[in-house]
């Protein structure tokens, strides 16, 4: 919405979910049930099944069926860009779909709760997205991983899908003072087991064996840690003032951010880590690794050895210093706003050569290979 406003349009928040919340409860809440299967952790099995309730074909009807009540309310709109596919809407106005990722794409990379839903659930959430994709004049993904799957799973015609990436929510200031000698690694996430959490740790405590002084920050969800080297700060929230910037203080100090998730459709994490001049250490499964270019290191979230070895070359600072002078470079090209200039340029079914230019961000900073 900022980035729309930015560059001078006048955005609409359509809200897709019923005005009601009694209504909206009412319907998650007998989702849910219907995906309830009890376990020896309660509260993980109802956090399972209300992660398949979101997931669910009624959920995306019910929301297909608000979203059109807050179109017509709106009134005369010039374009509609529909994030998420889940619900489909009236072709009347010109749609641009904006998604990370494909329904086609759980199968491979699955999120929690989606193996709860059956054969039939999950087909009706394809066909769904494929009426959408129908309805939209333009495709619009985050990164040319979810891009090819709307191309290869469903086929859309090529020009009609286009990478528009995605933009940052925290900008931290890049320090150009920062003290580089010692490595000091910054984690971000919030669902830990599919951020890959517990790796992190296991590459850490080996790598401290070797660098005693290095220094691993944990910001979100985890739980309790008791490891030397290693500081937890629980969830930090951007719309509180000492919070946010206690975060921008920890971007701040870091020498390199890193999250090897085991699914990452295409994590901001990593464009604001790379806008504070941190390099990245991200993961191969999913669309990040457009995110972070010759901006830091890819690695198999399953593969502890490569982890360790990242962060190992990571923490000379020769290195680090190089590869987050690249991230800098290359953040530039993802921010909210110019995200919304794409997505408005798709509209006229031509987003401009941008990832012309993010091949030549990277073209231009070249990693050393023989370092490497």
């Amino acid at each position: 919405m900022r980035g729309l406003e930015a560059i001078g349009a006048e955005p609409v928040a359509v809200i897709t979910q019923p005005r009601s919340r009694l209504v909206r409860a009412g319907v998650l809440n007998l989702a849910t049930l219907g995906y309830l299967r009890p376990g020896d952790d309660l509260h993980a099995s109802v956090s399972r099944a209300r992660h398949a309730a979101r997931a669910s074909p009624l959920i995306g009807t019910v929301e297909g069926l608000a979203a059109r009540g807050a179109v017509h309310r709106a009134g005369h709109l010039d374009g509609i860009v529909q994030i998420g596919t889940g619900y489909t809407l009236p072709a009347t106005t010109p749609i641009v779909t904006f998604e990370d990722m494909t329904v086609a794409q759980v199968k491979t990379y699955p999120y929690l709760g989606w193996d709860l839903l059956s054969t039939r659930a999950f087909n009706a959430r394809v066909a769904a997205q494929r009426r959408a994709y129908e309805r939209a004049i333009a495709c619009c993904l985050t990164s040319p991983w979810a891009a090819e799957s709307v191309v290869r799973d469903y086929g859309v015609p090529r020009e009609k899908v286009h990478v528009v990436g995605v933009g940052r929510n925290h900008s931290a200031a890049s320090v150009g003072d920062r003290d580089w000698s010692e490595p000091r690694f910054l984690f971000v996430g919030m669902d830990w087991p599919r951020k890959n959490g517990d790796g992190v740790i296991r590459a850490f405590r080996r790598l401290r064996e070797q660098l005693p002084t290095a220094r691993l920050d944990i910001v979100g969800g985890h739980p309790s840690l008791d490891v030397p080297g290693v500081v937890g700060h629980g969830v930090l929230r951007l719309d509180s003032p000492d919070q946010r910037t206690q975060l921008g203080k920890l971007y701040g100090e870091a020498t390199c951010f890193v999250m090897p998730s085991h699914v990452e459709a295409s994590s901001i994490a990593y464009v604001e880590a790379a806008a504070a001049g941190l390099p990245s250490i991200g993961t191969s499964e999913g669309g990040s690794d457009f995110l972070i270019g010759d901006g830091g290191l890819i690695v198999h979230p399953d593969d502890d050895e490569a982890l360790f070895q990242a962060m190992r070359q990571l923490s000379d600072s020769e290195t680090a210093v190089r590869m987050g002078a690249a991230a800098q470079r290359r953040s530039d090209l993802f921010t909210w706003t110019a995200v919304a200039q794409r997505l408005l340029d798709a509209f006229a079914g031509d987003p401009g050569d941008w990832m012309g230019s993010a091949a030549a961000v990277s073209a231009a900073s070249p990693t050393d290979d023989a370092e490497a």
